[in-house]
């Protein structure tokens, strides 16, 4: 199974409730700085109306989503895409976990270039869904590296009771 790679332009991604894509309003009304603010791996905003909205901080880095690991993948280095999902799904398993900021959300979540609006999402630039239930997720880093030519920064979504 290969994984499905999004870019952003040079920026951070972020991830809002599908219902709060209206929201979230790119470079126009400074959401974008704010986003651009998060220096640490993931950080999450508060978005009118009370959703919450996860950044992807640090660099910008390919991301791909591993639904059935609730599970974000960035790309930092590797000779190429043959093998990488089964390299990361081992990873996962011996992973030394970071324990992350907690994010409520309202349901499926959407990934996208924080620059662009919330709406231009499927038109102007592609997004990734996440499909999570309703609840309260802390989000975990981890890196893995399965050797000195590959690395790959993963952020699991861990439901929380």
């Amino acid at each position: 199974m290969s994984l499905t790679w999004l870019e952003t332009e040079g920026g951070p991604f972020i991830v809002v409730p599908r219902t709060a894509l209206s929201h979230w309003s790119g470079t126009e009304e400074g959401d974008y700085d704010l986003a651009c603010e998060v220096m640490d791996f993931v950080g999450v905003l508060a978005l009118p109306d009370g959703a919450e909205a996860l950044v992807l901080g640090d660099e910008p880095l390919s991301t791909a989503y591993l639904p059935e690991h609730r599970a974000l993948v960035r790309w930092c280095y590797a000779e190429s895409e043959e093998g990488i999902a089964d390299i990361i799904r081992a990873g996962l398993l011996t992973a030394e976990w970071d324990e992350g900021p907690v994010l409520s959300t309202t349901g499926e979540l959407v990934m996208f270039d924080a620059a662009y609006f919330g709406t231009e999402v499927g038109t102007l630039t592609d997004g990734t869904a996440l499909e999570l239930g309703v609840g309260r997720y802390r989000v975990d880093s981890a890196s893995i590296e399965p050797d000195q030519l590959t690395s790959f920064r993963v952020h699991r979504f861990v439901e929380l009771t």
